[in-house]
Parts: structure tokens; C-alpha cells; sequence
């Protein structure tokens, strides 16, 4: 259906479009195009795209450690260059002692085709190169991280001033 306005609203609008048509063209006068941040064939672009993702993977995994339970940096997780970025977006973090933490942004997030047998949601979680389980045990809590790798039933000590700490393995 067609709607008649009146010619003096139609003029102002018109004398409106030009004046911004004259605004635009004043700005564009001598624009040029950016130069890409990469300059060469694909994989140059590839290797930068790479790169990139590998970064932000760090990156979010130590916001995630920050904002879920290390907010004081007490491990060090909140910093992005104590973490290793990989290109699918995970990250991990080497504890020590055979033990990694792996951080996983979440199939949400990623969206990408190899998060798809991931929870949903980001996750951090402990891998063990000496147990004999080879599945990543989701870390909740500093206290969680620290009972998962007293698994194997290590009695320590802090050590006080003065004296040193023995360890001890528990009957078992």
C-alpha cells in the first residue's frame, strides 16, 4: 500500500540526504583502503591467523583461571605466558611432576568441528601422564586440583621455619 506524504516533508528530507551525501563525501576525500596485516599468499595469512588463535587460547585461560578459582594468582594460572596455546583454542598449563592442566573454552564457544565432544561450557582440567586413567579429571576449585593430585596419597607437610618437610606414602 502507497502513502502520500506531504512535498515540504519530502523536501526536508531530501535537503536532509544531501547534506549528509555532502558530510560523507568530505570525509572520503583522500581515504585509502588499509593495508592487510599480512602481506603474501594464504599461508602467511594461515601462519597469522594461527598465531592469533594460539594467543587468544592463552589468554582465555588465564581470564577463566582468574574468574573461577585462582583469582589471587596463587599457581600463576592467571598468566597467559605460563599457558600454551593451541590451534583448536584449548591452552594447557604445565604444573610439574608429569601433571598438566588443559583449558577448554567450550563446543559453545568454539563452535568449531573438534570441540564437538566437549561440554558446553569452559572447563579446566587435570591430565596425569603417571596415572594409569588417561581422561582429564575437571578441576572446580584450587582444593579440587589439590585432592586430584593427591590421588596417589602423598602425606606432606608445610614445612615451618627452621625445619624441612618429610614425605611420606600412606599404607594402602
Amino acid at each position: 500500500m502507497l502513502r502520500l506524504i506531504p512535498a515540504r516533508l519530502w523536501e526536508s528530507t531530501q535537503r536532509r540526504l544531501r547534506h549528509a551525501e555532502d558530510i560523507l563525501a568530505a570525509q572520503a576525500a583522500g581515504w585509502e583502503a588499509p593495508l592487510p596485516p599480512v602481506d603474501g599468499d594464504l599461508a602467511d595469512v594461515l601462519r597469522y591467523v594461527d598465531a592469533a588463535v594460539r594467543d587468544e587460547a592463552t589468554c582465555r585461560a588465564a581470564d577463566y583461571c582468574e574468574g573461577a578459582f585462582d583469582e589471587h594468582s596463587v599457581l600463576g594460572l592467571t598468566m597467559p605466558e605460563r599457558w600454551t596455546g593451541y590451534p583448536d583454542g584449548t591452552a594447557i598449563h604445565y604444573l610439574g611432576a608429569g601433571c598438566w592442566l588443559h583449558y577448554h573454552p567450550g563446543s559453545t564457544k568454539l563452535g568449531t568441528y573438534r570441540s564437538h565432544g566437549w561440554p558446553e561450557a569452559e572447563q579446566v582440567c587435570l591430565l596425569d601422564s603417571r596415572s594409569t586413567l588417561h581422561h582429564p579429571l575437571p578441576v572446580a576449585a584450587l582444593a579440587d586440583l589439590l585432592e586430584k593430585l593427591n590421588a596417589g596419597g602423598i602425606r606432606y607437610t608445610r614445612t615451618r621455619p627452621g625445619r624441612t618437610a618429610d614425605a611420606v606414602a600412606l599404607p594402602g
